[in-house]
């Protein structure tokens, strides 16, 4: 019965954070990668690849999480990808995205072949972090970029393609 109950109160600790429940890093992959993109449709994705240990990701950080609070969530979806090793996941990177406010699920980098994975999100990328990916709202990448990114940088690139996206009221509206 101890057992059932701290294993309980184990789970309760890692699923609960600051104000709600503590978001998940959750393993990725090429497939599961290319999923979340797949699955985002409709909405316009940025998907950085980023690390603890990497100075000019730490200082974009912030300015990727402004992107998300100025476009919202119905147009836009931010997902991180950081590439700090597994085992570093529960210690180092929830810390980081603790101090950072972030509230939603992260994914982390989960391969066997880095190259393979490098090669699935852009083959002109050489595995350089920062790295921001935008796909428009049908899934297709419009824009490759790799260093520190300023939110001006990238609303110049994301506002057009979020203008373009309908919202779900007005696809009732624009459906007989």
């Amino acid at each position: 019965m101890h057992t059932l109950v701290f294993g309980l109160l184990v789970l309760l600790n890692n699923t609960m954070g600051t104000g709600g429940a503590r978001p998940a890093i959750i393993p990725v992959d090429e497939a599961s990668l290319r999923g979340i993109v797949d699955e985002s449709r409709g909405k316009v994705v940025l998907v950085n690849f980023w690390a603890t240990w990497c100075k000019p990701c730490i200082e974009e950080f912030p300015d990727l999480l402004k992107l998300r609070k100025e476009y919202g969530e119905e147009k836009f979806r931010l997902v991180f990808v950081t590439i700090d090793e597994p085992k570093k996941a529960d210690r180092e990177v929830r810390a980081f995205l603790r101090k950072m406010g972030v509230e939603f699920d992260t994914y982390i980098k989960n391969v066997k072949n880095d190259e393979a994975f490098i090669n699935s999100v852009d083959s002109h990328w050489g595995g350089a972090i920062p790295a921001t990916f935008i796909y428009n709202a049908q899934g297709r990448l419009v824009h490759s970029l790799v260093d520190e990114q300023t939110f001006d940088d990238l609303s110049v690139l994301i506002r057009p393609l979020v203008r373009e996206v309908k919202t779900h009221s007005q696809e009732r509206r624009s459906t007989p």
